[in-house]
C-alpha cells in the first residue's frame, strides 16, 4: 500500500526533532511547499539489496527536517507512482509560492525505441517502472515556482545548454534542469539567480564504485571506507545542513569537512563534476 505520510509524520517529526535549533524557523512570508519523492523502483544489477529500506529511511529523517524547517504544505510519497508526480506537483503549484523537490531513484530514456530514434529526453521511473516524462509530467506540472530542485536519478544534469534558448525538439522541451525549472539561464555552480537545480551527469570518480556507466549513486555504496559513509550519509547530511539554513555551496563544503576532515571543500571531493550545481550555488532553501 502506499505511504503517503503528511499528519501523522508531522508529529512524529516535531516530537523526534523538538530539539532542533531555532535557525530551522521560517520567517519567510511566502507560503512554500515541499514534495518529497522516492519511488522504490528496484533495478536488479544496480540496487543492493538494502537499498530500498535504506532510500526509506533516509526519505523519512529528511522529510522530518523540511517539517521541523516549514511545519506545513511537507508531503513524502513512497513507491511513487506517475500519478502521484503528476498529481502533486500540481498541488505544489497550486497552493505554494515557492517550492521544493527532492526525488531519488532512476531515470528512462523514454522516446529512444521511437521512429527515429530520440535521445535528448529522459524520464524518472516511478515505482512500477513507467516514465515521469520530462517534457510532460514534468515541464507542464512546474514553474519557476520551483526554486530548490535535487533529482538524485540518473544523467539528470545532462542535455542543458544554459544559453537562454530553452531546449526544444519535435517531442517537446527535454533536459530536466530546464523541465523543472523553466528558467534556461542557469550556469554551473553559477553565482547569481534565483533558482537551484542539482543533478548527476556521468563524470564517475575513478574508485571502487560499482557502476561504472554513470549515473546518480545508489544510497547502499560506499562513499568513504576508512570513515564508514555511504551515499546515503551524503543526501542526508546534506538536507541536514540546507534545513539549517545553509546555502547550496556551504551545505556542500559542511559535508565536505565532516567527513573528509577540517580543510575539505565540495571542490576537493569525489562529488566535483558529477554532483553538477546549476543556479545560483549561494542560494539555499527559500
Amino acid at each position: 500500500m502506499k505511504n503517503i505520510k503528511i499528519t501523522s509524520l508531522m508529529l512524529i517529526c516535531l516530537l523526534t526533532l523538538s530539539s532542533a535549533p531555532i535557525i530551522f524557523a521560517n520567517s519567510a512570508s511566502a507560503v512554500t511547499g515541499a514534495v518529497n519523492f522516492l519511488p522504490n523502483n528496484f533495478q536488479s544489477g544496480t540496487d543492493t539489496n538494502h537499498e530500498i529500506d535504506l532510500s526509506t529511511d533516509t526519505s523519512y529523517y529528511i522529510t522530518c527536517m523540511l517539517i521541523a524547517r516549514y511545519r506545513y504544505n511537507i508531503r513524502e510519497l513512497t513507491d511513487a507512482t506517475v500519478y502521484d508526480y503528476d498529481n502533486f506537483l500540481a498541488w505544489a503549484q497550486t497552493y505554494s509560492d515557492e517550492i521544493i523537490v527532492f526525488s531519488k531513484g532512476h531515470r528512462g530514456v523514454p522516446y529512444l525505441s521511437a521512429n527515429p530514434p530520440n535521445s535528448n529526453h529522459y524520464s524518472l521511473l516511478d515505482h512500477y517502472g513507467n516514465n515521469v516524462v520530462d517534457t510532460t509530467n514534468i515541464y507542464q506540472k512546474t514553474s519557476s515556482k520551483n526554486v530548490f530542485t535535487f533529482i538524485w536519478h540518473c544523467e539528470t544534469a545532462l542535455k542543458y545548454p544554459g544559453n537562454g534558448i530553452p531546449p526544444y525538439d519535435t517531442w517537446g522541451y527535454y533536459s530536466m534542469p530546464y523541465c523543472w525549472t523553466h528558467n534556461a539561464n542557469m550556469q554551473q555552480y553559477g553565482t547569481s539567480g534565483s533558482q537551484v537545480y542539482l543533478g548527476w551527469n556521468n563524470n564517475v570518480p575513478g574508485n571502487n564504485y560499482p557502476q561504472p556507466r554513470g549515473g546518480s549513486p545508489q544510497y547502499e555504496y560506499e562513499y568513504e571506507s576508512s570513515a564508514h559513509y555511504w551515499y546515503a550519509h551524503v543526501s542526508y547530511l546534506f538536507w541536514d545542513y540546507l534545513c539549517q539554513g545553509y546555502t547550496t555551496r556551504q551545505a556542500l563544503d559542511r559535508v565536505a569537512v565532516q567527513i573528509h576532515g577540517s580543510g575539505s571543500t565540495f571542490t576537493s571531493t569525489q562529488l566535483m563534476n558529477w554532483l553538477i550545481v546549476y543556479g545560483n550555488q549561494n542560494l539555499g532553501l527559500p
